[in-house]
């Protein structure tokens, strides 16, 4: 009989498979689980003097929290100091600019100002943003403030200056707003006119990189984060960046505390050279290539999601596409023949679509390969189209807390009708289809509570209902499986990682009360106690 390492023992273990907790232990040897008990039999036969014993008590003992959807990357210049986010909470431009104005002046010493959160759908007034009002308060440094959804920049003159924005330059998808003099007005809008300034204004300073990336990791697993992803916003792949050779770095010296999942870009060519050096080169268990990313729509918030027909309040537009159907076509069949499942962004119902007419060509040239696909999002989408993910194994990769911050801003622009299936996670479950759950942090927090709450209940914060008649709710055992099990089928890591079974990796959450037991609004303050990954406890509760 083998003896533990570790046993972590407790009235309830959730373990991702049944539906409830059950009481129990887990023994633990090394990095893997090597027993999953009911009840305490068995319990001393994992025994000896060097084996550690935890009891757990009444808190819940699960698999570690898969983020399917996060921007690693970018997450942690937004999760430091540098990075103002008390713009959520804004219901104006003014308002922006005074929380800008007091960022600043309490922080001479930076050379540039970041700030993410303003929305122009959850405004109270009407008056846009512009790039003087920022002048007026910060003219000598750049001012780069991030959209809440992640796809606009509010630019000052001194960062338009110094990304060199060209409102003349042909771009790909997206705009460069300009004013009555034909100069750029500082709203940039959708990643090909972004993507400069996102590079300048997420930059981490030099001589804290590593320290700030191993900070970031910390609190990631004290939300029982285990596993997460970095889901490139890039429209071609690149080089290796100084912030993930810093990863890898990390990882070579066994200090890597979390898994991380790299997902760069699909790119517009079928060669996939690039993508194979990175795949060669970072495949260990804790940071390797899981597949590739695109997009094919924007948001609603702009009007750049693509819809089947007009947008109900701006009726001479359905949105578009980054590329025409054939590109995806090509690009998805010619990376799931190499192995590589795809990951493709598509929020409006014309791009859910367009994505699932990919996969299925893909898969008429391929055949049934062992690569995982994904729609993120999937904000809305048709019924017809429901039945095909399940049919298609294509996972729907969702973020219930975007629905909290939309609120009924989908019925606004899309109709009753058509926002029927907005975030349909109970539709697409019923219908046998896998669903995984993220935050898509920078642009939601990434604590994983929230978005666990949001998609059992569809109520706000407050317990005010979102969703009138409420009808896309499911089960807590259903949104604990989509963070742990259906992310990391998701990921094509279920073999290894996702439920609390024997011979799997020892990545194990526990919080201090049993999840189970709370009423829901309860679920937005309960905390972990413990967080274990690869079979090393990297958190615990002081």
């Amino acid at each position: 009989m083998e003896r533990a390492d570790y046993i972590l023992k407790g009235a309830a273990i959730f373990d991702a498979v049944a539906d409830e907790p059950f009481a129990g232990f887990l023994a633990v040897k090394g990095r893997r689980i090597i027993k999953v008990g009911r009840g305490d039999a068995d319990e001393q036969n994992f025994i000896d003097s060097h084996t550690q014993v935890i009891d757990c008590g009444g808190g819940l003992i699960m698999p570690g929290l898969i983020d399917a959807h996060m921007h690693f990357f970018d997450g942690i210049f937004q999760n430091s100091k540098y990075m103002c986010r008390e713009l959520f909470a804004c219901k104006s431009a003014r308002q922006c600019v005074s929380v800008i104005r007091k960022f600043a002046e309490e922080h001479p010493d930076y050379k540039t100002i970041t700030g993410m959160g303003w929305f122009i759908p959850s405004w109270e007034d009407g008056e846009p943003p512009h790039k003087n009002m920022l002048d007026q308060i910060c003219p000598d440094r750049p001012v780069y403030l991030m959209c809440a959804d992640g796809h606009s920049f509010w630019l000052n003159s001194k960062a338009l200056e110094e990304c060199r924005v060209d409102p003349n330059r042909k771009l790909l998808f997206g705009s460069i707003e300009v004013d009555e003099t034909g100069e750029p007005n500082g709203l940039l809008h959708e990643m090909d006119a972004c993507a400069p300034c996102a590079a300048a204004a997420q930059a981490l300073p030099e001589g804290q990189k590593r320290e700030l990336i191993v900070d970031f990791i910390r609190q990631l697993s004290s939300h029982g984060i285990t596993s997460t992803t970095d889901i490139t916003v890039l429209p071609e792949p690149g080089p290796v960046s100084e912030e993930l050779e810093i990863v890898g770095d990390l990882e070579k010296e066994g200090n890597l505390d979390i898994r991380l999942h790299l997902y760069p870009s699909l790119g517009t060519s079928p060669d996939f050279t690039t993508i194979e050096e990175y795949r060669q080169r970072f495949h260990s268990n804790k940071l390797r290539v899981a597949g590739l990313k695109a997009f094919v729509d924007g948001v609603h918030g702009n009007h750049t999601a693509l819809l089947l027909s007009p947008y109900a309040d701006q009726a001479d537009g359905a949105g578009a596409s980054f590329y025409p159907f054939e590109h995806y076509k090509r690009q998805v069949t010619a990376a799931n023949g190499c192995g590589l499942g795809v990951k493709l962004h598509c929020t409006g119902e014309g791009a859910v679509r367009m994505a699932l007419d990919a996969y299925e060509a893909s898969r008429q040239a391929n055949g049934p390969l062992p690569v995982r696909n994904s729609i993120e999002h999937v904000e809305t989408l048709q019924e017809s189209d429901i039945k095909r993910f399940a049919k298609l194994d294509v996972t729907a990769s969702m973020q219930p807390v975007h629905l909290m911050a939309i609120g009924s801003g989908l019925k606004d622009k899309l109709g009753e009708e058509r926002a029927r299936y907005q975030y349909a996670v109970r539709s697409l479950l019923e219908i046998g289809a896998n669903a995984a759950f993220g935050t898509d942090y920078p642009v939601a927090p990434f604590q994983p509570l929230p978005n666990v709450y949001f998609a059992v209940t569809r109520c706000d914060e407050e317990g005010q209902q979102v969703e009138e008649p409420i009808r896309e709710n499911i089960t807590l055992a259903q949104a604990l499986r989509a963070y742990t099990y259906g992310s990391a089928y998701c990921l094509h890591a279920e073999q290894q990682l996702g439920t609390l079974e024997e011979g799997k990796l020892a990545d194990i959450a526990v919080f201090s009360e049993n999840l189970f037991q709370l009423e829901p609004r309860e679920l937005l303050k309960a905390r972990i106690c413990l967080t274990m990954v690869d079979g090393t406890i990297v958190y615990k509760q002081k």
